[in-house]
């Protein structure tokens, strides 16, 4: 996902001054310039959101509420250069608010921590179209913690603030989440280590 988002910032040529100057000319209130802003970060945003959902409308919901949150408190951006993880962060939050509004999550027991690790020198390359497919199979608490996780980076502390559930909640829908996708992996033909 960073990549996808470096990607993106880098073919819009944009440097941290243009970026700075963009978010000035949001936050006095420019129409063009928010709109400018919205075009050009929209697609990460999406990316961020769209992991947490089975469905784009949920998906579409999440999406709008975390560009207009992230448009009307540009104001408490501390560092420009900071600006992805921050986004991320909003999207993320707003993500799980939508899905908390729909249904609760669910605790599950905690596993033997013995899962073995997939080979990490295999050749082979996965897609990355098929890695968010899978996630998106997953129950919606273990993708939920997963993404939170490995992919935005929270710790298990934030994660339990953030879905109101205990810290063992998390640790274990995590590991759940892995044997899950593991699963997934080798059904498709990718070895763990020590088969």
């Amino acid at each position: 996902m960073l990549e996808y988002a470096l990607k993106i910032f880098n073919q819009s040529k944009m440097e941290q001054a243009d970026i700075k100057k963009l978010v000035e000319a949001c936050i006095a209130g420019e129409e063009q310039a928010q709109e400018q802003f919205f075009y050009q970060f929209g697609p990460y945003v999406k990316g961020v959101v769209r992991k947490y959902f089975k469905n784009n409308s949920g998906a579409e919901d999440a999406f709008m509420k975390a560009m207009y949150k992230i448009l009307t408190r540009l104001d408490s951006l501390d560092q420009i250069d900071s600006i992805f993880g921050w986004m991320r962060r909003i999207a993320a939050n707003e993500s799980l608010m939508e899905l908390r509004g729909s249904k609760n999550l669910m605790d599950v027991e905690e596993i033997n921590q013995n899962i073995p690790q997939l080979e990490t020198s295999q050749k082979q390359e996965l897609d990355m179209e098929l890695i968010m497919r899978m996630v998106e199979e997953l129950p919606e608490g273990y993708r939920n913690v997963f993404c939170l996780y490995e992919i935005d980076g929270f710790k298990h502390r934030e994660i339990a603030e953030i879905l109101g559930i205990s810290i063992n909640t998390s640790k274990s829908q995590l590991i759940m989440a892995k044997k899950r996708l593991r699963n997934s992996l080798e059904a498709l033909g990718f070895k763990s280590r020590g088969q």
